[in-house]
């Protein structure tokens, strides 16, 4: 299952069990620090989730609540929670924010380099970023703004981020561009993005290399 469809299957199995508050809780752990484990894992995160006498009792139905929706059909789980996970997040609490020159200079490339790509494949190459975005340990809420962007739960990113940190971001999106079509045409990929993108670079005054 992809990501998205994991997360679904999660905010499936948990949706009568818990509060918004509860399950904006229980996603953001599950999604942090359970999504890249085995499925055996769900129980020690459904444990982590009952924090509470009341959802104590619950947790042996929880759990088979989750890994019944883990094999459910795509059609027949809830959709994404994308609202329920932006609210109290200060993400859709910014429709003014504004990001520094480096960030929207970042922003142009990563969206050049994603639109070489079909659809699916975009989805697999956003997947593959969100599953690694603990090597970029950054602080909790920052990279939740991250993830919300990358994952299509926000249409913008509403965080700036320093350059070691889009080095990598570009450096492991190019990872994930080799996997599906190669290092040739990967190369040749990302060569096109910086040239699309140069004009805004020079007008913001970002040198592209420092992305490399």
């Amino acid at each position: 299952m992809t990501l998205e469809l994991r997360r679904r299957a999660i905010y499936t199995g948990l949706r009568p069990f818990l509060t918004d508050d509860e399950l904006r809780h229980a996603l953001v752990l599950w999604e942090r620090e359970f999504s890249n484990k085995p499925k055996f894992a769900l129980n020690v995160f459904i444990a982590r989730c009952c924090d509470t006498e009341d959802l104590k009792e619950k947790r042996a139905e929880m759990l088979r609540a989750v890994i019944h929706a883990m094999d459910l059909p795509a059609e027949q789980l809830l959709p994404e929670p994308s609202e329920l996970l932006l609210q109290d997040e200060g993400i859709k609490a910014e429709p003014g924010h504004e990001l520094d020159h480096v960030t929207t200079v970042f922003v142009a490339l990563l969206t050049a380099m994603l639109k070489k790509h079909d659809y699916s494949t975009q989805g697999g190459i956003r997947n593959f970023l969100v599953e690694n975005l603990q090597k970029l340990r950054l602080e909790a809420r920052n990279e939740q703004r991250l993830r919300a962007w990358l994952s299509g739960q926000s249409s913008q990113l509403t965080v700036n981020l320093g350059i070691e940190v889009l080095q990598k971001l570009v450096n492991l999106t190019y990872v994930a561009m080799c996997q599906y079509v190669g290092p040739v045409k990967a190369d040749q990929q990302l060569a096109q993005a910086l040239k699309e993108v140069e004009g805004e670079a020079r007008a913001h005054k970002v040198n592209l290399s420092d992305f490399l």
